[in-house]
């Protein structure tokens, strides 16, 4: 199959979260399968400084946004097989960040990706791509099912396309005044609430939902949460109408790159076979935060963004009480600055047990998880989650709160049985979070079943080679599908 993916950010080329590394993740495996993949995306400033060789292709699209027209240079690339085209536009996509500043979202990203939607449907006019199947990713692409479906529907390419297309977090959709649907070129018969009007305003996400043939989320726990008020985000009657066409598949590890075994960011190397590298891992993280904890006692980590979706109220509620045990606690990351200053605070007041890192960065995410013990995710929500998968590999036990993907991932160790791979809380309260920590701490003392917890959980395979055929499966639904729909 050719699979034509279109998506806001991939590694190795921009990044703001886990969505590139899936992109990147999939798109290898797809390949290693023996599909093609197009892989679409921006050319951003971070794009021209990922050192990558890009290549005109020559080509220069014209994109009508209302009244005015922006030119779109198109640009190649290759990476381990897969083929990229990046859609350059420098008054919109040459700037610091991807999609705003810590500031908040760029004003203009409705005519951002206005633009780079409809650039996609005309690059794949202009290079006669014979796609298979389009992938679409986020509300960044929701207007490409639009177009393909409405102003393109009379061009047999663009007819003939099958769109699948994937959430990833229901929480960011895309929305902006009704004012812009003139950049557009779509017409106001568009703005009702069966297509893109969500309540007086455009939805992307909902035109990507209601337009695609398929679609699919990020794990199958998150596919029933978003079906309801709590996680839907005012969008789960739509949910609950296509749910027979609605699939979760759980996203995968790129081992190639998180495997303690060849890691080239941590201090020791080590597998389920031999742990001695994981005493280091731990004894550089001490050093690196100045942490005054002996080795033999339980070191707590999370690498996360400060804000609640991701439980960080929880953390800032129980840490006094937590890091009055003799227990350490790490944390990276960035977001809100309420919950900087606070978290601060507390590392202010346990300097010899607590080491905090604002900022991201990915070697020090290896880092962290390589060194601790524990690892930490109390997410309000998380429709798949990376990070516990991740630490399974690196024999850090997972304490996560019951929800999307991590509810799906991540099962309740047993003491009597052995059995499961982690520690887990339902309800969205500190006293449950740190019962969920004392479990894991209770265990921690027992060095043989805490070994043999490490040790199975390190054999366990979450990776792409494993979810790519369900989503192969899932691409070819999506075929039969639009075939019938064209057999009428």
């Amino acid at each position: 199959m050719h699979i034509l993916m279109v998506t806001p950010e991939a590694n190795p080329f921009a990044a703001s979260g886990g969505l590139a590394e899936v992109i990147q993740g999939l798109s290898r495996a797809l390949v290693n399968l023996g599909h093609q993949v197009t892989t679409v995306l921006p050319l951003y400033r971070q794009v021209r400084e990922s050192g990558r060789e890009l290549t005109p292709t020559g080509r220069t699209l014209t994109i009508p946004l209302s009244w005015k027209t922006l030119d779109a240079e198109l640009f190649q690339a290759s990476d381990d097989g897969v083929n990229y085209y990046f859609i350059a536009q420098d008054s919109l996509f040459n700037r610091e960040g991807l999609y705003g500043t810590t500031y908040g979202s760029f004003e203009d990203n409705s005519e951002r990706f206005i633009f780079f939607c409809r650039a996609v449907v005309e690059m794949q006019e202009a290079l006669e791509l014979e796609a298979d199947v389009c992938h679409a990713h986020e509300w960044q692409t929701g207007l490409v099912p639009v177009y393909l479906r409405t102003l393109y529907h009379d061009r047999p390419r663009c007819r003939r396309l099958p769109v699948l297309y994937t959430v990833h977090n229901v929480g960011y959709q895309g929305i902006f005044s009704s004012f812009d649907l003139p950049l557009t070129g779509l017409g106001w018969e568009l703005f009702s609430p069966k297509a893109l009007e969500f309540y007086g305003r455009i939805n992307f996400m909902k035109g990507g939902l209601v337009f695609a043939d398929l679609l699919s989320t990020v794990s199958a726990k998150y596919r029933e949460e978003i079906q309801t008020p709590e996680y839907g985000f005012g969008l789960e009657g739509l949910f609950q109408e296509r749910a027979s066409e609605l699939f979760g598949i759980v996203e995968g590890v790129d081992y190639q790159w998180w495997n303690p075994s060849r890691c080239p960011y941590i201090a020791g190397q080590y597998d389920q076979e031999n742990l001695e590298g994981k005493k280091a891992c731990k004894a550089a993280l001490l050093g690196q935060f100045n942490l005054a904890l002996p080795l033999d006692r339980p070191l707590i980590g999370m690498t996360t963004r400060f804000f609640e979706r991701k439980g960080i109220d929880l953390v800032e509620n129980t840490l006094d009480e937590l890091l009055q045990a003799d227990v350490g606690f790490v944390i990276q990351g960035s977001g809100e600055e309420r919950h900087e200053y606070l978290l601060r605070e507390i590392s202010q007041r346990h300097p010899d047990k607590m080491g905090l890192v604002v900022g991201y960065s990915y070697e020090l995410a290896h880092r962290l998880i390589a060194g601790v013990d524990i690892f930490t995710m109390p997410s309000r929500y998380e429709p798949c989650g990376l990070d516990q998968l991740y630490c399974l590999r690196y024999g850090a036990i997972p304490v996560v709160r019951a929800t999307g993907g991590l509810d799906e991932t991540i099962q309740e160790y047993d003491p009597e049985t052995g059995r499961g791979n982690g520690f887990k809380f339902t309800g969205y309260t500190p006293a449950e979070f740190l019962g969920a920590l004392n479990r894991a701490l209770t265990l921690y003392k027992n060095r043989p079943a805490w070994e043999a917890l490490m040790r199975q959980n390190m054999t366990l395979d979450f990776s792409w080679e494993t979810v790519a055929p369900k989503y192969v499966d899932l691409y070819q639904k999506v075929a039969d599908k639009r075939q019938r729909l064209l057999a009428g």
